[in-house]
């Protein structure tokens, strides 16, 4: 009995759809191998978007009042105002040790490692690009969206650095090797034809 989560590729091969995320990553592992500067591109992507989302999260969740957090602030004590460290500084420090660490390391090892640091550094650095483009804190308001169109933009350099031509038609492959469940694809194989 054939397995109803299985297709036949023209080659024979029975490809699961259960097996497909493994198939992607090896597929993905395989071109990584052959292009190593992709993969780099994917990590800094990766690190990008992950960062600046979460970063994001957070700074909702602290002005919401529904994040235990609070923001770092230095000083403030007998009357002063304090002073707020945005995010902005720890993005410029992380892009600082990592342009060192490539300087001191450049071996591909090395460049793996640094690449998600190098991502994360730029999207706490773009996420607050209205601060350090008008020198004002204008995070909250209108003008605070010239941020997130920055790094709608960057986010799409950094995609189309990406796409590797080579690994999407991989993953094409694999996909079009991979049957639908029943359920999805509309057939009942274990149905009995009507007058029979």
């Amino acid at each position: 009995m054939r397995n109803s989560f299985a297709s036949e590729s023209p080659g024979g091969h029975q490809s699961s759809l259960g097996s497909l995320p493994s198939r992607l990553l090896n597929r993905y592992r395989q071109t990584a191998a052959e292009r190593p500067d992709e993969e780099i591109n994917l990590r800094v992507l990766t690190s990008f978007v992950a960062t600046f989302t979460g970063v994001r999260i957070i700074t909702h969740g602290i002005r919401g009042n529904w994040l235990p957090l609070k923001n770092i602030q230095l000083g403030g004590s007998q009357g002063s105002h304090p002073l707020h460290i945005h995010h902005l500084v720890w993005g410029i420090l992380i892009l600082t040790g990592c342009g060192y660490g490539t300087l001191l390391r450049a071996e591909p090892k090395w460049r793996r490692r640094l690449a998600p640091l190098y991502g994360a550094g730029v999207a706490l650095t773009f996420d607050e690009f209205a601060l350090w483009l008008r020198l004002e804190d204008d995070y909250w308001s209108a003008d605070g969206r010239a941020s997130v169109d920055a790094v709608i933009l960057l986010s799409s350099a950094f995609g189309l650095a990406v796409a590797s031509p080579l690994f999407w038609q991989r993953a094409l492959d694999e996909v079009a090797r991979t049957a639908a469940p029943i359920g999805l694809s509309g057939k009942n194989r274990g149905a009995v034809p009507q007058g029979a």
